[in-house]
């Protein structure tokens, strides 16, 4: 692998283009929207700080085109927010070549899954394996135009669909990215999303305090009461379920957070969301959202729990507090999550049942 195509240029894009070109990569960054690139254009590069060394990174080639990026790239690693996935599976369908590697950093939930329907459904190549990691591989935020600032490079889940890809895939970033650990199939991914666990129950529960403020305060610790800790608490037995119906090894979450490098070996040993949360050293000067129409209820909930609730309808678990937070995001946003986010459909699952789940993962087909 020596040529990657980074596309979005957000707060994931540009610490990937910085971090890969200090690790010696060829990098094409790509973007939709020209201002968002205009100071990386400008300077000819990214100033990267933080955990991973400070200096300034040329990058080979900074573009709002699409095919100029993908053309003779090794690897297509896709950086966008999850609710960009399916605009940008529908663009790159017709430039994919057969036998094309796409990486999702991160998936978030079932990303990897909707991307290939999406691609499927839009006349892609019938040969194409997408990897994904359960979250960003970095703790990272743009914090000057053309800065981008790691505070961490944490430990992820990684898998691919098709399952029976993954050892080859995984060989192959491993190199560079030694954090990554190799999990079965991209729902033991999906169902390690830190974002869906976390970020929608510490929203809606500080649902005035945001709009009172306009996100004023530390969301990790401030805004992260045991209250808060509880509901999480709850949703991971309903995730953990879940996982544990559907016949995969669930992980919990505060050992997912431990292994992000984002918590204490004492708040893994307590099981406390609350703790864990509390004691996270990289998020602890994280600001809450600006506002309800925000990522956290906005990507989190349609890309994160609105799966997890479809999933568990699939594995006959019942799943209260999750059906509470989409109930309560969509009347807060004014949207029906549960039917505009990634449903069984989306995920190309419709006719898939829960005996039949494992040769899907590893197959990629019924």
């Amino acid at each position: 692998m020596k040529r990657v195509a980074i596309l979005g240029a957000g707060n994931a894009g540009q610490a990937a283009a910085a971090h890969m070109t200090q690790m010696g990569l060829e990098v094409r960054l790509y973007n939709r929207w020209e201002n968002e690139i205009e100071a990386i254009k400008k300077q000819g590069g990214i100033q990267l700080e933080g955990v991973l060394g400070s200096g300034f990174h040329r990058i080979s080639l900074i573009t709002k085109n699409l095919k100029e990026a993908m053309d003779g790239a090794d690897l297509l690693w896709v950086a966008t927010p999850a609710v960009a996935h399916e605009f940008l599976a529908k663009e790159m369908a017709p430039l994919l070549p057969e036998g094309a590697k796409i990486f999702l950093n991160p998936g978030s939930t079932g990303g990897a899954l909707a991307f290939r329907e999406t691609l499927r459904r839009s006349g892609g190549p019938k040969e194409v394996v997408i990897g994904e990691t359960n979250t960003n591989i970095y703790i990272t935020r743009i914090t000057a135009p053309g800065v981008v600032t790691i505070w961490n490079e944490g430990g992820v889940h990684f898998s691919t669909f098709p399952g029976n890809r993954r050892e080859e895939f995984y060989k192959e970033v491993h190199q560079y990215y030694k954090t990554l650990v190799l999990v079965p199939t991209v729902l033991d991914t999906a169902f390690a999303n830190i974002n869906a666990i976390m970020h929608p129950a510490g929203t809606l529960m500080n649902a005035g305090w945001i709009e009172k403020t306009g996100g004023n305060f530390r969301f990790y610790t401030e805004g992260a009461t045991a209250g808060v800790g509880a509901v999480v608490d709850q949703l991971e037995l309903e995730r953990r379920s879940t996982m544990l119906a559907l016949g995969l090894d669930p992980k919990p979450f505060v050992e997912v957070f431990y292994l992000y490098g984002a918590t204490t070996k004492e708040a893994v040993a307590s099981g406390s969301a609350y703790r864990a949360m509390n004691e996270s050293e990289p998020n602890k000067e994280i600001k809450a959202p600006p506002s309800l129409q925000y990522r956290y209820l906005t990507e989190d909930v349609p890309f994160g729990i609105v799966p997890y609730k479809h999933l568990a309808h699939l594995a006959g678990v019942d799943t209260p507090v999750i059906s509470a937070l989409i109930l309560l995001a969509s009347v807060v946003n004014g949207v029906d999550w549960l039917s505009k986010g990634l449903t069984l459909e989306k995920m190309g699952m419709q006719e898939v049942t829960k005996f039949a789940l494992k040769r899907f993962l590893e197959e990629g087909h019924l």
